[in-house]
């Protein structure tokens, strides 16, 4: 015998699930609503022909509404959440190709650990450091304008770069990206990125993992890490014991600009929409150059490392006058900064147009095109430039001096010459 308690609640379940009300329901079945009411309260039952018509409307087999044991096991898919799982697990199969198979990967499948070795076979010491970076404010303008390759180098420029600063040898990069139903094509882009920037690089690429949650994140929304492992004889890290007052400072460009000035530009494009589509110049456009990738120094620093003459490294923050940019420095010893040896790159000087931020604090928002700085003897700064310039542009930009003002750590003189120099 049909229980018409049990029909009822089914047939409420299934309506709420579809997201219709009771009068929506019975003015698709051309009934009353207090029918549909007394169906539901288990009142009284519908016939057969109407169970056939609810089944359609609320998509669903009439043994759902009457067989107690479909409706005892009935589930919840993957499907039901927006997660086609047969073609995500498609595609992590395909980015698996990209994994560096050059020996020192013993497993580094999605979604589990990965294992892996190092040769420290020469190193008397061994240390290893381990770096976990996110693209920061930077990422809202990638996702929104589609900058997706851009900020998957920037991430591992980044954390590369926070890996050399202490002289470690960047040896492992992972990534990971938690997004919605993201184009399959896209995140095939931002896998080869990471990819390509650690081939360049001579680190070791182990995937990039992908956590698709539609009921979490919409279409185009994602987060993205990346972790890079690094590892060096301890004798060789860089700890400012070499450092001494006389050093010259070079500093080497870098494209783009830094994550934590995202937020000083985010305020000038709001107060001036029509920067979203402005020119720099006639062949460039600003927010292209905006989100260029910051630069990995990994072959500035082991050829400077090579030839002996790397005292000291500092990767630039959003500024070369913060002291956070200088860590590392030894008591006793500071930098000066010479504004005026500073490079005017196109994309600060279009900023510095915009005449929203003054003169005398420009430098203290942005690291004008400045990556990386290093410490490097004063009788062999002219050979270390020449070795830097065959992989980037460099200038010199200041010095390491005396702490002159017990523990400033960073101080600068001259200004920034706009007009005068356009490089």
């Amino acid at each position: 015998m049909l229980n018409r308690e049990n029909i009822g609640k089914r047939i409420a379940f299934y309506r709420r699930e579809k997201g219709i009300t009771q009068r929506g329901l019975a003015d698709d079945l051309h009934i009353s609503y207090q029918a549909v009411s007394k169906w539901e309260s288990g009142k009284s039952l519908p016939t057969v022909e109407m169970l056939y018509e609810i089944s359609n409307l609320l998509n669903v087999t009439v043994d759902a509404l009457l067989n107690e044991d479909e409706w005892r096991s009935r589930g919840i898919s993957y499907q039901e959440s927006g997660l086609d799982t047969r073609k995500l697990h498609a595609l992590k199969e395909q980015l698996q190709q990209l994994v560096t198979k050059d020996g020192s990967m013993i497993s580094a499948n999605y979604a589990d650990a990965c294992l892996f070795r190092l040769d420290t076979a020469q190193m008397k010491e061994p240390v290893y450091s381990c770096i976990t970076c996110v693209p920061g404010s930077k990422e809202k303008l990638a996702k929104e304008y589609g900058y997706n390759r851009q900020i998957c180098e920037d991430v591992a420029s980044n954390a590369m770069n926070f890996t050399l600063q202490h002289g470690m040898k960047p040896v492992i990069l992972r990534s990971q990206i938690v997004c919605g139903n993201y184009s399959r094509e896209q995140l095939r882009l931002m896998a080869e990125a990471f990819q390509k920037i650690c081939e360049e690089n001579e680190v070791c690429f182990s995937g990039m993992e992908i956590s698709s949650q539609p009921v979490n994140y919409g279409p185009t929304e994602y987060e993205l890490t990346t972790v890079v492992l690094g590892v060096q004889d301890r004798e060789k890290l860089l700890t400012g014991s070499l450092l001494s007052e006389g050093d010259v400072l070079i500093g080497i460009r870098t494209e783009g600009i830094e994550g934590t000035s995202y937020p000083f530009v985010k305020i000038m494009l709001d107060k001036n929409s029509e920067l979203y589509r402005a020119r720099i110049d006639e062949n460039r456009f600003f927010l292209d150059e905006l989100m260029r990738a910051n630069t990995p120094f990994t072959r500035e620093i082991n050829a400077l490392r090579e030839e002996g003459y790397l005292h000291m490294a500092f990767r630039i923050g959003n500024s070369l006058t913060n002291w956070k940019s200088w860590k590392g420095l030894p008591e006793g010893l500071g930098v000066c900064i010479d504004l005026s040896a500073l490079p005017v790159l196109p994309l600060y000087k279009f900023l510095f147009a915009q005449n929203m931020i003054g003169e005398d604090v420009f430098h203290q928002h942005f690291h004008m095109g400045i990556g990386m700085a290093v410490a490097v003897p004063e009788n062999r700064f002219r050979e270390a430039m020449e070795i830097i310039g065959r992989f980037s542009q460099c200038w010199r930009i200041g010095q390491v001096e005396s702490d002159r003002y017990k523990g400033t750590k960073v101080w600068s003189k001259g200004r920034i010459l706009w007009q005068e120099r356009e490089k």
